[in-house]
């Protein structure tokens, strides 16, 4: 079942949605086929991919 969201220009949509996640499976955004890419745009492409401490200059948290 799909949710409503903040689509582009901030506009509420209910198109059908899903939560984008990061390499390591951590959800980011929600999006459509309509704002998905100018959403991802705002976050850095190696993040997108599986990545590591090597890859970002910031601390990773271990999992449990």
């Amino acid at each position: 079942m799909s949710q409503g969201h903040t689509c582009l220009d901030g506009e509420w949509s209910t198109d059908p949605s899903w939560w984008e996640v990061d390499g390591q499976g951590i959800p980011l955004v929600r999006v459509c086929e309509r704002c998905r890419a100018q959403k991802l745009g705002q976050y850095r492409p190696e993040i997108l991919r599986h990545y590591d401490q090597s890859d970002v200059d910031e601390p990773i948290d271990e999992e449990d």
